[in-house]
């Protein structure tokens, strides 16, 4: 709480005092240049601005040929970065098992929906409504969608973590089909 009361009293401090410290930087700039001729402080500007501006290079086919070698991935020497060694098969089984957890559960989820759906546009259900292992629910089929739908929107986000997460350690997805 403290830190946002003192951040933004130096933002206010800054906004308020910048426009003062550039307008003495730009009266010093103007005394500077009022005190020199006026032919002479034009000159220096373009002398100024001339010198900053490089041609352009073009280059052509021609002379990447006479360039030399140009490489595409780098200097091989000049590497910071070890590769990564990789994963044991102990590991590839763990992702590979967790992955196939997460994914019989989103089917699961995602077959329930489609039964939602269908009782929803006026198909009949088959189980009549009624889940065997847990008895009837009372809860509104809209809201049984969006509840669906929620959790099929975090096994897919915690599918693609697991996914991002053995990349990171070396593991290609080939490998965990």
């Amino acid at each position: 709480m403290i830190r946002q009361l003192l951040s933004a009293l130096c933002l206010a401090a800054f906004c308020l005092l910048g426009p003062f410290v550039q307008g003495a930087r730009g009266q010093d700039s103007a005394t500077n240049n009022a005190s020199m001729p006026a032919s002479t402080a034009s000159t220096s500007t373009t002398n100024a601005q001339a010198t900053t501006e490089k041609p352009k290079k073009v280059w052509t086919n021609d002379d990447v040929k006479t360039a030399g070698g140009v490489s595409v991935f780098g200097d091989s020497r000049n590497q910071k970065y070890t590769m990564t060694k990789p994963a044991d098969r102990a590991t590839i089984a763990k992702y590979k098992n967790d992955l196939q957890k997460l994914q019989a559960e989103l089917n699961d989820v995602n077959k329930k929906l489609q039964d939602y759906r269908d009782f929803a546009s006026g198909k009949p259900a088959n189980e009549g409504g009624r889940d065997l292992d847990r008895g009837y629910n009372r809860t509104p089929v809209d809201q049984q969608i969006a509840k669906l739908q929620d959790k099929k929107k975090r096994l897919e986000d915690h599918i693609d973590a697991l996914y991002d997460s053995a990349r990171k350690q070396g593991i290609e997805s080939g490998q965990l089909k």
